[in-house]
């Protein structure tokens, strides 16, 4: 792990394609590979803390989505730790969860040396999104061996993620799960959200196929659940925005959208409203 406010590398996944699943590892190694970025020097005091998970459709981790969103938290007040989780071109499930799980225990562990509170959020986007839902609605996988409950984040961010794998093409889902459709259900945020759900912000664009079905069917998933929700559906942008505005790191991001941008406002006043951001 790493305690800079700068990216490092990524040791977590190569984005080698494979030709057997045989090759791919059912399990993470190691310790879990995280960037920090401290919350802004003029907050004081404890901070809470984010989970940044990029996305990148399980084949490799955008920028723009981690270190984009790393520095935007930082910048209102979070402690932003992004990891950079296992990727489907090497391993396949639950080796992402176990990653996300080890970064949450990690983050309230305290060994980075930031003081977070007991605060402990998670935001991703795409492929992040949905490593985030799983990880907020503690799904347990039946092939997995768990000897206590799972860590959850207490509020989670979900930029047009996937909730419920059956609204998905088959093709892109026979690849995330190595042709075990079986899983199909177990590994939908959608379909496992319980009473310890945690409160979720939500959005996505209209003229984003994956991302806008998506995030209806998590958003009544939880108001059925009776768990707090806010949605927000802009009319322009694709899949893959990031926070639309026009910031690229590296291929990605460059993308302005002034409307679909205010999101990160509507987010942070969300956060502030349901007490997980504190004044500064």
């Amino acid at each position: 792990m790493t305690t800079d406010t700068t990216r490092t590398s990524t040791t977590a996944g190569q984005t080698a394609e494979v030709d057997t699943t045989t090759a791919r590892r059912d399990h993470a190694e190691g310790a879990p590979d995280i960037t920090c970025y401290p919350a802004h020097e003029r907050f004081s005091g404890p901070r809470p803390a984010v989970l940044v998970l990029p996305g990148g459709g399980y084949r490799f981790h955008t920028e723009h989505e981690g270190e984009g969103y790393a520095r935007w938290l930082s910048g209102i007040g979070f402690h932003a730790f992004v990891l950079r989780y296992p990727l489907m071109t090497d391993h396949r499930f639950p080796a992402p969860l176990e990653s996300g799980r080890a970064a949450l225990d990690w983050i309230r562990s305290g060994e980075h040396g930031w003081d977070v509170g007991d605060c402990i959020g998670v935001i991703g986007s795409s492929a992040g999104g949905h490593l985030a839902g799983l990880l907020a609605t503690g799904t347990v996988l039946s092939t997995e061996r768990l000897d206590a409950p799972p860590p959850r984040p207490d509020f989670a961010i979900l930029a047009y993620s996937p909730a419920d794998l059956h609204l998905l093409p088959d093709a892109p889902v026979q690849w995330i799960l190595d042709g075990r459709m079986d899983l199909r259900e177990e590994l939908s945020p959608a379909s496992n959200i319980d009473a310890d759900t945690c409160p979720t912000f939500l959005w996505a664009t209209a003229e984003d196929p994956p991302g806008f079905p998506n995030a209806l069917a998590y958003a009544r998933a939880l108001f059925d659940a009776g768990i707090p929700v806010e949605l927000h559906i802009y009319p322009r942008g694709w899949h893959g925005l990031g926070l639309a505005n026009g910031v690229a790191y590296g291929e990605h991001g460059a993308i302005h959208i002034p409307h679909t941008a205010q999101w990160a406002q509507a987010c942070e006043a969300w956060l502030g409203a349901e007490g997980f951001l504190p004044a500064g």
